[in-house]
């Protein structure tokens, strides 16, 4: 067994694992408990579902936005209605592959083809989610300075640290080209073979450095994510709302962070088990309860589902467009002719 199928089974047997626990503690084991389920899930309010589908619909224009101002910022235009089309096409192939990071990858692809520029579309997928990232990183730790003792958790301390590791050091990789330089020259020497594919990895570290440079695009950038995360905030809300009238907006903010802290952990199949985990658990540390919690991530789950839908439904359309690069070239034999 390879070390690639070995980490595929070692995530899906968490997945089932986050899965089992999220039933047990939602209570759906005994029959009274999945009575008491199906009574919370059938009188769940329709406009509260209705207002949260509509602000799910603002979110992923807020992060197209936030990708087609990156792209002009390097005079790189695209029609943002593409860019939105690719957000959801992105969305759509990380259901259907085992990696949370297949959809960036086929939105690389895509935009690559669109633009005929490889390493700006790389540049722009990666600051179009990295930024995000550093902005959730600061809301996770707002949140848990000021709940310490809510979120005072193993679970939550080991996660977010983790992350913020992890977070840090692609960051320091990605943005200081020094790192890169030494492991570059070491790869070179040791494995020449790898050469070409350094190439190419530096061409894409120089176009994400370039960002750097531009404080304007970067401030847009960590602006957009700002407001993305305020309307996913609005978006848990709402929905969790349509179970319970009783929950605040403060209870939203306090619990949002931390639970799309958990969800971004790459231990479970295209997040199967634990964006549901990580309701539950929140929903109950802060004392709303494991039902509504998994009630309230069932319906974020529909919305994934339906962007992916939408994303395969507008991929071959999307698929078709001709690289910009090409167009030119056509118009010049055209002019010449």
């Amino acid at each position: 067994m390879n070390r690639r199928t070995f980490l595929l089974l070692l995530r899906g047997c968490f997945t089932i694992l986050l899965l089992t626990l999220v039933i047990w503690k939602a209570g759906l084991f005994s029959h009274q408990g999945r009575t008491a389920f199906a009574e919370l899930v059938l009188s769940a309010n329709f406009y509260y579902l209705l207002v949260s589908l509509f602000i799910h619909f603002s979110q992923n224009i807020s992060s197209s936005i936030k990708w087609w101002m990156l792209l002009l910022s390097r005079k790189i235009k695209v029609p943002l209605f593409r860019l939105w089309a690719y957000y959801l096409v992105g969305q759509f192939y990380n259901l259907i592959l085992p990696t949370s990071m297949g959809g960036d990858v086929v939105r690389i692809h895509e935009l690559s083809r669109y633009t005929g520029q490889g390493a700006e579309a790389v540049a722009s997928v990666f600051m179009e989610r990295f930024t995000g990232v550093v902005v959730l990183v600061g809301l996770a730790l707002g949140v848990m300075l000021l709940n310490l003792s809510q979120f005072n958790h193993a679970l939550i301390n080991t996660s977010f640290i983790g992350f913020t590791t992890i977070v840090f050091l692609i960051g320091w990789v990605i943005l200081d080209q020094r790192p890169f330089l030494f492991m570059q020259t070491r790869v070179k020497r040791l494995f020449p073979a790898l050469e070409p594919l350094m190439e190419k990895i530096g061409k894409c570290q120089g176009a994400v450095h370039e960002y750097r440079r531009d404080g304007s695009a970067l401030l847009w950038a960590f602006i957009n994510s700002a407001i993305f995360f305020g309307l996913a905030i609005l978006n848990v809300w709402f929905s969790a709302l349509a179970f319970d009238t009783q929950i605040s907006l403060m209870a939203a903010c306090i619990a949002t962070p931390v639970i799309l802290l958990i969800m971004n952990l790459p231990i479970s199949i295209g997040g199967i088990g634990l964006m549901e985990f990580a309701f539950t658990f929140t929903f109950d540390l802060i004392g709303i309860g494991s039902a509504v919690g998994f009630s309230t991530a069932l319906v974020l789950r529909f919305k994934i589902l339906l962007d992916g839908g939408i994303g395969a439904v507008l991929h071959p359309f999307v698929a078709r467009g001709r690289s910009i690069t090409r167009e030119i070239s056509a118009t010049d034999a055209v002019e010449r002719g």
